[in-house]
């Protein structure tokens, strides 16, 4: 049984057919560009939801982005289908590890049912009572009870007369002040002078008899009605309080009373345990656990006087983040991180690990669930359950999101995935395995496996070799980029296409292979905590001739022995040419000694969680914007995070690195335009005036239904009105610019200074092949990721810049890596020194120098 879909022509498809298998794994590989996501997102994935979309209202068709019509000819066999995008590795302000996986709203829930929240001035539980449950202890008091209902009201420093005339008025005849029981309606002269500090009004008296629970109910809610929350009963002088918000037991003491001001602490809602809640969010810092500051350095200040701050870019930067002091990064007001079930608060439970959550949920609440809530018990148990599977058990519910890994952002979002109960599903997953060292892609196929055992058939756009590997069927795609791609070279079995010589990835997966089996020469260290004191050296494999050493580190050794051994690595290198690093830790990371040599290309790999981007940014990074480095020669630094470039379909290439208001400068300063008295805006495609007013600049129509889109009647594509279209450059109009390849431009402004400088970048990256109007928001992930390499690049012109990248081979294919290590190789070249994080083994190899972290153990 097949997915068959003939005739797919979106955006750059060359009208290919594909042939998918139902219930089983699919990936598709091919170079970036190639129009994978096209094949998989866009048509497959569009074309199951436009069928969807069709069964519903047209308003509710509507709201969930309407009936896109898929240019294809059929598409036959084809479920219904759940696609999971890319993640870049970076996460919202607020997200932290359980909302990730996705798993914070049923503890919220659950934690609401049955906490108490603190008391903001002492800490201690606050107690509050249902309606319902004052009523029922009420009613139950033994018979022949007498009981008077107290409703306390502030008299805020009015007298007993002013107090006596609001209440008459509303029925109610006797009160107490300071203890003295009035008839208001029968005040002396002297007694309506009176300002009491305590007032309560006697809202009923009753006797406790078979018949009058109506009664009671009645007298309840009047006097919540006056108080809002508080009921004070009087029995025989002895008094009982209860409240339906929550109170402290010791609101009457001089701490609390002197504590007017202190917020009121409402009951507890899952909403409460939520940072985008205004009522629950830290008011430090807003809910995002972190506060900006401004650092006052001497070198910060030396370095800009140097150095332009555009050539810094981010060397010298206004502000940095820092972990709020007040809610110590959980980013809830204390009230609320103090609520506790059975001792037990919201704050240790954030604390705990994913590994221990389990337990220490089921001590909390088993024997409490009831019947409603145990299908949310259940779902948080086995999510918690796959992030363990996943590997990731080691993280904290409330670990901040962006100190998180890009891997470990991975896997948790693929937790919600594992823990699905529906079956026959397509479900479409957009490079999954990006972010992930070798040795967690296993976990993530266990994962993938353990879906597709439910009934469901998993297509995957995917580079990794590992994953490629073991999948049920493969579909390779190319043969290039842009035009030059939207073909399907080979789709068979795992076995037909990978043992096919005529397979670029078959080749490429068959030198990895062999790679492995034969071992490299590397100069790796694998940092390693274990248990033990000192230093232990081992060779990977007996016999290798390798560099590559194990420092396994125990938590006692000396800073001065970590240093010894690892420059024992780089005896050709002076101390003085190394960034080094020394014991450095942080999070839940083991401590980290190396030397990264200046004017070199280094890698730092490992396990997701072993502490890479806190090495590279909360160390690295930071240090160098702090100007440490300067004695080094590095003069300008340079930050390439995995934060994905968004584009959208009025942002173009050359909008995107900055060239359109070169352009619009140059045709503005042409004599045909000066003569006309055209300036810059005229050259616009956002601005009326010179552009095509019947498509707004775009060049295109779209049709509202869908991804269909048609050349514009009146411009004819070309943008801009026929007379702005007759200013040349060269003999070209600027639409015949914005037409041209990125390579073609390159060599027209190859004597402009300012042109050249934004377009080699992409030209070293290999996307000479993108127009320069092409819309960004048609182009791939991996285009996506050379565009900010080439933006990072491009604003770097300072000599000796340390560049910083985090995954930049993310959503690239091996041919396109390639590409990327002869830049990197430029640029060390040139003096530049370079630093990344990266798990693509063609990367590692080509490394001068290249640390491998472990996680804690």
């Amino acid at each position: 049984m097949f997915i068959s879909l003939r005739g797919c022509r979106l955006h750059n498809l060359k009208n290919i057919d594909a042939d998918i298998p139902l219930g089983k794994v699919t990936v598709v590989c091919g170079p970036s560009g190639c129009g994978k996501s096209t094949l998989v997102l866009d048509t497959l994935h569009g074309e199951s939801k436009r069928r969807y979309l069709e069964t519903l209202s047209p308003f509710a068709a509507d709201m969930l982005g309407g009936k896109r019509s898929i240019p294809l000819d059929s598409a036959e066999g084809l479920p219904a289908s759940l696609a999971i995008g890319p993640t870049h590795g970076e996460a919202s302000t607020k997200a932290y590890a359980l909302s990730i996986a996705e798993c914070d709203n049923a503890l919220r829930t659950l934690f609401a049912a049955f906490a108490k929240p603190a008391c903001p001035i002492c800490g201690k539980p606050m107690e509050s009572t249902s309606r319902e449950d004052i009523i029922r202890t009420i009613a139950g008091k033994e018979i022949g009870t007498k009981l008077q209902f107290f409703a306390g009201i502030d008299a805020a420093g009015n007298s007993l007369d002013k107090l006596s005339a609001v209440f008459l008025a509303q029925g109610f005849t006797r009160a107490y002040a300071d203890g003295v029981c009035y008839s208001l309606a029968d005040l002396t002269d002297d007694e309506k002078r009176i300002k009491p500090k305590e007032f309560f009004i006697v809202v009923d008296r009753i006797i406790v008899r078979e018949n009058t629970r109506t009664r009671i109910a009645e007298a309840v809610d009047t006097t919540l009605k006056l108080t809002h929350s508080a009921i004070t009963l009087d029995i025989a002088g002895a008094r009982e309080f209860y409240s339906t918000q929550p109170c402290c037991k010791n609101a009457g003491d001089t701490k609390h009373v002197k504590a007017k001001n202190a917020e009121a602490v409402t009951t507890l809602e899952a909403r409460s345990f939520s940072p985008y809640s205004r009522t629950s969010a830290c008011g430090f810092c807003g809910g995002t656990g972190s506060v900006t500051k401004e650092p006052i350095t001497k070198a910060t200040k030396s370095n800009t006087a140097k150095t332009k701050s555009e050539d810094l870019h981010e060397a010298t930067p206004e502000t940095f983040e820092t972990e709020c002091e007040h809610c110590k990064g959980l980013r809830l007001k204390d009230a609320y991180l103090n609520a506790t079930i059975d001792g037990t608060s919201y704050r240790q439970v954030l604390g705990t690990t994913f590994e221990a959550l389990p337990g220490l949920l089921h001590k909390l609440f088993d024997g409490k669930v009831k019947q409603n809530l145990k299908p949310t018990f259940v779902t948080l148990i086995d999510r918690i359950q796959a992030v363990n599977e996943l590997g990731i058990g080691y993280l904290t519910p409330g670990r901040t999101g962006q100190t998180l890994s890009g891997g470990e952002v991975q896997r948790l979002k693929l937790a919600s995935l594992s823990t699905g109960h529906l079956n026959g599903l397509l479900i479409a997953l957009d490079e999954p395995a990006s972010g992930l060292h070798r040795s967690d892609v296993e976990a993530l196929w266990n994962v993938l496996e353990k879906v597709r055992k439910r009934g469901n058939t998993l297509v995957l756009i995917e580079h990794n070799p590992g994953i490629i590997s073991r999948a049920d069927y493969i579909i390779e795609m190319g043969p290039g980029a842009g035009e030059k791609g939207g073909k399907i070279l080979f789709q068979g079995t795992r076995k037909e296409v990978l043992e096919n010589p005529e397979s670029p990835t078959g080749k490429w997966i068959k030198e990895v292979e062999g790679r492995r089996e034969t071992g490299h020469s590397s100069n790796c260290v694998i940092l390693e905590p274990q248990r033990g004191d000192g230093i232990h050296e081992r060779r990977i494999r007996e016999g290798q001739k390798s560099n590559c050493v194990i420092l396994s580190e125990a938590r006692s050794a000396k800073s001065k022995n970590l240093k010894a051994s690892s420059n024992a690595l780089h005896a050709s290198h002076p101390a003085s040419s190394h960034i080094a690093v020394e014991g450095f830790h942080k999070f839940d990371m083991a401590p980290v000694s190396a030397d990264f040599p200046i004017n070199k290309f280094s890698v730092i790999t490992g396990q997701s969680g072993s502490g890479k981007s806190t090495l590279l940014f909360e160390n690295i990074a930071k240090r160098a914007q702090s100007g440490e480095f300067s004695s080094l020669g590095i003069g300008a630094l340079s930050i390439l995070t995995t934060g994905d470039f968004h584009g959208n379909r009025r942002s173009s290439v050359a909008s995107a690195i900055g060239l359109m208001q070169l352009l619009r400068d140059l045709f503005a300063k042409l004599p045909e335009s000066k003569v006309r008295g055209y300036n810059a805006t005229k050259f616009s495609i956002h601005t009326p005036g010179g552009r095509c007013e019947n498509c707004k600049g775009e060049g295109v129509i779209y049709d509202p239904s869908g991804y269909e889109e048609s050349e514009c009647p009146v411009c004819l594509g070309k943008r801009f009105r026929d007379e702005v279209l007759e200013v040349r450059f060269k003999s070209f109009s600027i639409a015949d610019v914005l037409d041209m390849e990125i390579g073609s431009a390159y060599k027209l402004f190859a004597n402009l200074k300012p042109f050249a400088d934004k377009l080699k970048p992409l030209v070293d990256t290999g996307l000479d092949y993108l127009r320069l109007g092409q819309t960004t928001a048609h182009l791939s992930g991996g285009e996506r990721a050379r565009l900010r390499l080439s933006i990072a690049l491009a604003r770097a012109k300072a000599p000796n810049t340390l560049f910083l990248f985090d995954e930049p081979a993310r959503g690239l294919h091996q041919k396109d890596i390639q590409l990327l290590l002869d830049l990197i190789r430029d640029l060390c070249e040139k003096g530049h020194t370079v630093i990344a994080i990266e798990h693509a083994e063609d990367f590692v190899n080509a490394a001068d120098y290249a640390v491998e972290l472990s996680r804690k153990k």
